[in-house]
């Protein structure tokens, strides 16, 4: 299908907002929402005033039918679980899913300007890296993970994921550009450290990985100053924990509460609740139905009947600190599928992509977004929270269809 361009105004409009939104999903409630409310509305005024849909746009049509699909599995996984009074109490959560077509819609009709998109990104990191600043230096909040108007955990993933897609552009910048680009990078590792959240800490280093795979495959010669930025980033990345107390004993624990877990103690701390939660799962799992147990309902399903301390604890939570075992407990083959689906076929696209041109970031930093989800998801909640699947659907939005306009899309 021929793209019809809206005129010069449109794209300045949504320019705007794909600036304007890394800024404030982490920092401003509410305002993330209503960004991707304006894009799903002109995606629909689009959809109307053209005649249009999203599923027969072969470039927005895999990225369509990913949300709809995930979205429709979490109703049927809810309604099939005999847990319908689920549906309206948690469902608006997942309305992003729903709208992911016409999110989709507005961003094709418009000429995006990747470096909007960036500029927005950097800024960003500089306001988390800030707010981590304010409450841990300026007040003295040390200790009790103060990171503004969300979830630490969600608060220090969303940074990952935010620090890799900068960094992915990073190469291709000018010197100048690099500077100021390495600032924002030095408050993005502020936020990921100063969150204090362990798994967000799991995944840097997963992709930090995975940066230097991209890297190498590039086989691209570095420049003087490019090398020496570079290695200055990795090394403050490694050193920088060391000014973080509190971050070391964290760590210190993790170590100490493995080996006690595993010696037979019932000390109910996060790690061990956490490794207790998995065994639990992973020993039970051939009793899941097919559309599982409901929606946030895996800890009742497993624990109803622990009286254990840790037992007790572990059926308080509404999820079991894996994404993975959670949506399959509360959904089953179904949408545990449809989230595999819609965390590992875009990257899928993106790898295939990345093959084809070694130099295109985009398709490194859609990527990253990919990877760096899957990891979120192996110690905590995922596509449950309304930043994280606010963030998820946007840049996917944006990665996806810039890489399908780069390459070709065989119509079907």
């Amino acid at each position: 299908m021929e793209e019809q361009s809206l005129g010069g105004s449109y794209s300045r409009i949504v320019n705007v907002l794909i600036f304007i939104f890394p800024i404030v999903i982490n920092s401003l409630q509410v305002a993330g929402d209503i960004v991707l409310f304006i894009l799903a509305m002109m995606g629909v005024y689009v959809a109307i005033s053209q005649k249009i849909s999203p599923f027969i746009i072969k470039e927005i049509k895999v990225f369509s039918y990913l949300g709809t699909g995930y979205f429709t599995a979490v109703c049927l996984s809810v309604l099939f679980s005999g847990q319908g009074l689920e549906l309206a109490h948690y469902i608006a959560r997942d309305f992003y899913f729903l709208f992911m077509p016409f999110i989709a819609l507005a961003l094709f009709k418009a000429k995006i300007n990747i470096n909007y998109l960036i500029a927005g990104v950097k800024v960003s990191l500089l306001v988390i890296g800030m707010i981590v600043i304010y409450y841990q230096v300026i007040i003295g909040d040390i200790g009790n993970r103060s990171t503004g108007v969300m979830n630490a955990g969600v608060f220090g993933n969303l940074a990952v994921s935010l620090f890799f897609i900068v960094l992915a552009f990073f190469q291709h910048e000018s010197f100048k550009h690099k500077v100021f680009t390495t600032l924002t990078l030095l408050f993005g590792l502020i936020a990921i450290v100063g969150s204090g959240t362990r798994g967000a800490w799991i995944s840097f280093f997963l992709l930090l990985g995975a940066y230097l795979y991209f890297l190498y495959k590039q086989r691209a010669k570095l420049t003087s100053r490019s090398k020496i930025i570079l290695m200055l980033i990795i090394a403050i990345v490694f050193s920088f924990g060391s000014l973080y107390q509190y971050e070391i004993k964290r760590v210190q624990n993790v170590y100490e509460s493995i080996y006690n877990w595993m010696d037979g103690s019932q000390n109910p701390n996060s790690v061990g609740v956490r490794l207790t939660m998995y065994k639990k799962a992973i020993d039970n799992i051939a009793d899941v139905p097919f559309f599982g147990h409901g929606l946030r309902t895996s800890n009742i399903a497993l624990f109803k009947n622990d009286s254990s301390n840790i037992g007790r604890i572990s059926a308080r939570f509404n999820h079991l600190h894996n994404a993975y075992l959670t949506n399959y407990y509360n959904g089953g083959i179904l949408l545990l599928g449809s989230l595999l689906f819609i965390l590992f076929l875009p990257l899928r696209i993106f790898i295939k992509a990345n093959i084809q041109n070694r130099r295109n970031p985009v398709f490194i930093a859609g990527a990253f977004l990919s990877l760096s989800y899957a990891s979120h998801g192996m110690v905590n909640i995922l596509l449950g929270d309304t930043y994280m699947n606010g963030f998820y659907v946007f840049f996917l939005a944006i990665f996806l269809l810039l890489t399908n306009k780069s390459i070709k899309v065989p119509e079907t």
